[in-house]
Formats: structure tokens, sequence, C-alpha cells
């Protein structure tokens, strides 16, 4: 049994005297107040879970930003993954220890690596918290940075938190004097890497 509707039946159903009529009332801006209403009701009480699929949609997609930090990789956070294998695709494979899978463990790697770097090229072993909010905010790559969210400090309080407990050399030192501001602090004795040798410490190759 053919259960499509065709465009005659469609038009025919239009034209009956009850639905012009229900097509009338819709105009007056009373009647169409209550009918979104119904409408709006409808949709967040069906059982389908209408709007709570649509929130996670916006969140997989990069339309809208997680609350949770700790939530699997986003679909443009993955694009930004597999780009970055393409562009490094001619460097060597290298030995991977700690291996990132949801969004925060790979903004606490990009940060961990960051710190260590800025430790190696000009010596400074520590970060304060102004200078950690500047990566957060411009030094994360595109897609994994903090943008216009309800709480930054959270942020970052989760990031440096997640970086601590995924890597050694990573410290949290809370100053004792002023503003008790928490510092990261850069431990070499407790870094793996070494001269010449593979480097433990490494982004997650996607593949």
């Amino acid at each position: 049994m053919n259960s499509v509707v065709s465009a005659p039946e469609i038009n025919s159903i239009f034209n009956l005297p009850d639905v012009q009529q229900f097509l009338k009332l819709l105009k007056v801006p009373e009647v169409q107040t209550v009918f979104n209403t119904m409408v709006e009701k409808a949709i967040a009480l069906s059982e389908l879970n209408i709007l709570k699929r649509i929130a996670k949609l916006e969140v997989h997609t990069g339309l809208d930003d997680p609350e949770d930090e700790d939530h699997p990789i986003t679909m443009t956070e993955q694009i930004y993954q597999l780009t970055e294998r393409i562009d490094n695709k001619t460097e060597p494979i290298q030995e991977t220890v700690i291996e990132p899978r949801t969004s925060l463990e790979f903004k606490a790697t990009e940060f961990a690596i960051h710190v260590r770097d800025v430790a190696t090229k000009t010596g400074k072993t520590f970060l304060k918290s102004k200078e950690i909010m500047h990566f957060m905010k411009e030094g994360l790559p595109e897609p994994l940075r903090m943008k216009d969210i309800k709480n930054p400090r959270q942020f970052k309080k989760d990031v440096i938190k997640k970086a601590s407990k995924m890597f050694p050399f990573i410290v949290l030192d809370k100053k004792k004097e002023g503003r008790r501001d928490v510092r990261v602090v850069y431990k070499p004795e407790n870094d793996t890497k070494r001269p010449n040798c593979t480097d433990t410490y490494v982004r997650l190759k996607p593949t």
C-alpha cells in the first residue's frame, strides 16, 4: 500500500473549509502566541529528546562550546588534529607514552609542552597566572582556545590541574605572600626527556 501523499492530495487537504479557517485563525496574534507556546511545549516534552539532541549536535559540530572541559573530542578538534597530522606527515614517528583522548587532555598536553618550551628556551621555570591565562586565550591551537565562556578561571584551573596529573614535570605552586595565585612550575628533574632521545611526551597523532 502506497503511503506517500501526492501533491494534489495535499492541496485538497489545505482547501478544506476547516483547514482554511484554522489558517486564518493563525494570523490572529493571540492565537499565534498560544499556538507557538503549544508547539514549543510539545518539542520540550517530546520523548525523542529533541532539544537535548540538538544541543549535543551543536557541541559536536563546534557551533557551541561544551560546558564540560573533559568532554569527548569534537568534530572541530578532530579536524584540527587531522590537519596537524597532514602538515607533519614528513616528521619521523615518535614514541607515544601519554595519549590524550579528551578535549581537556589535548589542552593539558599543549600547555605542558608550552611550559617545557618556555623553560628550555628562556630558562624561566615557572609561569604566573597572567601568563597562563594569555596562553589559554592566544597560545592554544584555535579549536582548543578559551573563548567566550562563563567561567574562564575554571577553564584555566581544569587545564593546569589535568596537566599536573598527566605530566610529572608540571608542578602547581601557590604563592605564600600577596595574591595567592597558583604558579605552574617546570621540574626538569621529573622530565624523562633527554638530549638526542625521543621525546616520550608528545601530541597524539590521530590514526
